[in-house]
């Protein structure tokens, strides 16, 4: 990515990083990611928000020699993550006089995260404004989007809200605004999935304070921007209410195919009833646990239930299972319901375990449907009578979709 501009007098001058695989040692990110940052030329300032990614300095660095910046007035650091702010030491180095703009948070966590001392900063509160000449931004915080220290600049005269982590993709795209893609549609969500869903309740509030704002443009630090604001803004209420649908999202691992044989029944009965059913097997191959638990995060933005199936390893659940346990605790989804099933070979606590590793879920937990080897026809009718059970849930429920 080049310098490219996004109305008079600025631009963006982040870093491409079209072949990044993995995010946070977690996230898969088959469509790479960007590292946005944005130069503003004001008529008595310049000002660049968000420094990159450290890896990514030089390409930075490049751009600001393209664009010819000579004096460096302002840096703004909506965020303290080092893939935000990591480019950070090497602009004071070159740039020794320039301002770091921060909230009182980002200004405690540089400390600690890239050893920027506090004297080192100005901290900006909530409304207060920055006049670069003829370029006025306006600071908002937006905390837990997703860190306590996120915040916002908005460019009065143009429109544009440089929204931080905000409305993100993991999207490498050559444009710099956003198309009506359903790729990036789809790494909007996984994004949302991965990062603003555990702070669900205050990222809703955030997007409602966006559209009442009713900004032109949203130029978030990943991705490309948002050109039509009401796709993004519209998809981030969707997920963020309480609304779910009729769907249900299965994780399993299988040893010896008995469980797999239970998932396939289940699943057959709940699609007999309308209800969308989506399998992923978290184990068919070597990186099955990252992939398909990085399309479940995004599976159960809008699931109505979860359900986790696994094999039972000596007494407990299958690792990968207790991985994807830990996920679905960790991200806490909306979902309204939660059921266990397995299958072990001559006794079994994984029940217990997964639910114990899920303390953050809020749904009801329904019974647990653990059989021995491979299901005879008694178990069978269990998995049936535990898949009409949830149906019926789901149909006696006020769903959307």
């Amino acid at each position: 990515m080049s310098i490219q501009t996004i109305c008079p007098n600025v631009f963006e001058v982040g870093a491409s990083d079209p072949d990044r695989q993995m995010f946070d040692a977690f996230m898969p990110t088959p469509m790479g990611t960007t590292y946005n940052s944005y130069l503003i030329a004001g008529d008595k300032a310049t000002c660049l928000i968000d420094p990159v990614d450290p890896m990514k300095t030089d390409v930075l660095m490049a751009n600001l020699d393209e664009a010819g910046v000579e004096k460096l007035d302002y840096i703004v650091c909506l965020h303290t993550e080092q893939d935000h702010s990591g480019s950070l030491p090497d602009l004071l180095e070159r740039w020794p006089d320039a301002i770091v703009i921060v909230n009182k948070k980002v200004q405690e966590l540089l400390v600690t995260h890239i050893h920027i001392p506090a004297e080192r900063t100005t901290v900006v509160a909530e409304g207060e404004t920055l006049d670069l000449g003829g370029k006025t931004l306006q600071f908002h915080m937006i905390p837990f989007a997703h860190w306590p220290d996120n915040f916002t600049a908005y460019l009065q005269e143009d429109g544009v809200l440089f929204s931080s982590d905000l409305f993100g993709s993991h999207y490498a795209s050559t444009e710099v605004f956003s198309t009506d893609s359903n790729n990036q549609r789809m790494a909007a969500r996984q994004y949302y999935a991965e990062i603003m869903m555990p702070f669900r309740k205050q990222v809703a509030k955030h997007v409602a304070w966006t559209r009442a704002l009713n900004p032109r443009h949203i130029a978030p630090s990943h991705g490309p921007i948002w050109y039509d604001t009401t796709k993004i803004l519209n998809m981030y209420e969707s997920w963020t209410s309480d609304n779910v649908k009729k769907k249900v999202i299965i994780g399993y691992v299988s040893m010896h195919g008995s469980v797999e044989a239970m998932v396939e029944k289940y699943a057959l009965r709940l699609a007999q009833y309308g209800i969308s059913v989506i399998t992923r097997n978290i184990a068919a191959s070597t990186d099955s646990l990252t992939t398909e638990v990085g399309h479940l995060a995004s599976d159960m933005v809008d699931a109505a239930a979860i359900v986790i199936a696994a094999s039972t390893v000596i007494v407990g659940p299958h690792p990968s299972a207790l991985y994807l346990a830990a996920v679905v605790n960790l991200l806490k989804p909306k979902a309204r319901y939660f059921q266990f099933l397995g299958s072990y070979g001559w006794a079994s606590q994984a029940p217990q375990i997964v639910d114990g590793a899920m303390a953050n879920f809020k749904g009801e937990r329904l019974e647990a449907v653990n059989v021995m080897g491979l299901p005879n026809e008694a178990d069978e009718a269990k998995i049936l009578a535990a898949a009409d059970e949830l149906a019926k849930r789901l149909t006696e429920d006020e769903l959307v979709g």
